[in-house]
């Protein structure tokens, strides 16, 4: 959004940025017109994301020239250059400049097919790089309007507009789909800058990558809205405001009658115990906790039985490694007698160290059974499954693992048995209670940035730092199970209740047809990957098949190609780490890839 000659200039990006936001829009709005300075913001994380995307640009453009084709590059994206190369039915047309009517936007690419238009014997449609793994509504929206401003210069829509994403896959829509709903928007967008609406800022997938969050989280401080409550949803917030409760002390504050008819009793007493805890914080300086009603299966009820052969885990994970799929370059494991790290810097790397860490448990199970796995929220498992799945392999291994309930996710106990006077229930935020952090390395999202940074120098000292952090990352994991199980006989004392301890999933005895069902798809399995070559994903191992079912703990008689994973487990796996206010689920167990939403967050 610009102002030129008195006159505002739109683009695209302004219908994205109305969808991702309102507030923003008027604040955009405020720039243009000199109102307020657009603020200088160092956000190495969003340059990273910017700096990717041009990568998976400029390799989609090498490859359209790979494959032969005539690309003319627009000097400047101009709009009376795209045209003159649309009429002289250039092959592809790279950074195409389309102006009408008050609006303006730069198209990737402009693909020539055999439709005739106005222009000839030939037509064009859009095509654009998009470094995510799933088209988004923005993205539709930009195509949009491109492919409305083709059509306008070619006297007839294209038939498709098509989107490149980071995994390589090409999706194609049809214009026609699209067109009503991006009529809409943009009138909604229009109407919003002509009568000046402002709605109040609230958090949205956006504010990590916005120039103006510092404005609004001030804003916010010095309104004392009710958003800095930890784990407050959207929804609730308006529903506390037609109650007259406005602000976090109003919260912290506020009488049973003050609860919202639409709001359970449970939903408001906790919001309003953690307003008070975050309160107690701000007014004397101190954090402090409160520990909850013990309940059957939640909270302190999941904490298993310690055992001296217990494992404290965490992944370092690079989302952005290349275009198509990140990569898990780091597997951290701390055990009584210290640390193991198993890193991979390509695939096959982090094929090994998958297995190389699966196979660990299971040496360590063999001489402790009784051992768990824990970890600080879903990433961790979610990525087992997901690379189980990628790499078909240690299948019956993972499997048995689930089966018996050897991974303990304390951030499930953490949100379930306490609440603290954190903002956030992140690992970072809960660990101030018992230790005090020595790594240079303070944050998850740092360590991606200097990976990155390792990736272009290979300088050693990097992943140095980023062992480090992630070590400190383990040691916090354990520090936390043993202040959980000493909060847990305090709960014990204050509720003067016995906590039952977790029991051990029931063995079931199996026939010996389903025995033999499974050894049956296992050599079928091998025959046909004998017959069809070796797998591109690497090998496989069947030698847990047997012992799986022998141990109680069948596998599905479905197949277990990697590639029918979907048809295999309905468990829900959790996509990205947890930050104490959303999560994303999908219930499938195909794995997918890691969700940022825009940026990654972090539990830890």
């Amino acid at each position: 959004m610009r102002l030129s000659e008195a006159r505002l200039i739109f683009s695209p990006s302004d219908l994205n940025d109305f969808l991702e936001c309102e507030h923003l829009t008027q604040l955009e709005l405020a720039v243009a017109r000199d109102e307020i300075e657009r603020p200088v913001v160092d956000n190495p994380q969003a340059e990273l994301i910017r700096h990717k995307g041009e990568e998976h640009e400029r390799a989609y453009l090498r490859s359209l020239r790979d494959q032969g084709k005539l690309v003319v590059e627009i000097e400047d994206a101009g709009a009376a250059a795209t045209e003159e190369a649309m009429r002289a039915g250039a092959e592809v047309i790279y950074q195409a400049g389309l102006q009408h009517a008050g609006w303006r936007g730069i198209a990737d690419f402009l693909e020539r097919v055999d439709s005739p238009s106005d222009l000839g014997a030939w037509s064009y449609e859009v095509a654009d790089t998009k470094l995510a793994r799933h088209a988004k509504p923005t993205y539709i929206l930009q195509l949009c309007f491109y492919t409305e401003q083709v059509a306008r210069i070619q006297g007839r829509e294209p038939g498709r507009f098509h989107v490149i994403l980071g995994s390589g896959e090409r999706d194609s829509y049809r214009p026609s789909e699209f067109s009503a709903y991006y009529r809409r928007v943009r009138a909604r967008f229009l109407a919003a800058v002509e009568a000046g609406i402002d709605v109040y800022p609230l958090p949205v997938p956006h504010c990590p990558l916005c120039d103006f969050r510092e404005l609004c989280e001030q804003r916010w401080e010095e309104d004392d809205h009710p958003v800095r409550v930890a784990n407050i949803r959207r929804d609730q917030i308006p529903k506390l405001a037609a109650m007259g409760i406005t602000t976090l002390d109003g919260l912290a504050n506020a009488q049973d009658d003050e609860r919202p008819p639409q709001m359970q009793p449970a939903t408001f007493d906790a919001l309003r115990l953690q307003a008070e805890l975050q309160l107690h914080h701000r007014t004397t300086g101190e954090h402090t906790k409160r520990l909850l009603q013990p309940e059957p299966a939640r909270g302190f009820a999941l904490l298993p039985t310690p055992s001296p052969g217990d494992l404290f885990f965490d992944i370092e994970g690079d989302p952005f490694w290349e275009p198509r799929a990140g990569l898990e370059y780091l597997w951290g494991v701390s055990d009584a007698d210290g640390y193991r790290a198993f890193w991979a810097h390509d695939r096959a790397e982090e094929k090994r160290a998958f297995e190389d860490f699966v196979d660990l448990v299971h040496e360590r199970l063999e001489r402790d059974p009784s051992l768990h796995v824990y970890h600080y929220a879903s990433y961790e498992t979610s990525a087992l499954k997901r690379l189980m799945g990628e790499y078909g392999t240690r299948e019956d291994e993972i499997d048995d693992l689930l089966r018996r309930g050897v991974f303990v996710d304390l951030f499930k106990v953490v949100r379930q048995a306490l609440r603290h006077s954190h903002p956030k229930y992140s690992l970072k935020n809960v660990e101030t209670f018992f230790m005090t952090r020595e790594a240079e390395l303070r944050a998850g999202d740092d360590s991606i940035l200097m990976y990155e940074d390792w990736l272009e120098t290979r300088d050693g000292a990097l992943l140095r730092a980023i062992e480090e952090y992630n070590a400190e990352d383990c040691s916090s994991t354990r520090q936390l199970r043993d202040w959980l199980l000493e909060l847990r006989a305090e709960a014990e004392s204050q509720y003067g209740m016995e906590i039952a301890w977790p029991e051990r999933p029931e063995l079931r005895e199996v026939s010996e047809a389903t025995v033999e069902t499974a050894e049956l798809q296992a050599a079928l399995l091998a025959t046909s990957r004998r017959s069809a070559g070796s797998s591109p994903t690497g090998r496989r191992s069947d030698r847990g098949s047997r012992s799986s079912i022998r141990s109680g703990f069948p596998r599905s008689s479905t197949s277990s190609r990697p590639g029918s994973r979907c048809t295999i487990r309905s468990r829900s796996i959790v996509r990205g780490r947890s930050s104490g206010s959303t999560t994303s689920t999908d219930g499938s167990a195909c794995g997918g890839g890691r969700s940022w939403s825009t940026l990654r967050y972090r539990s830890r």
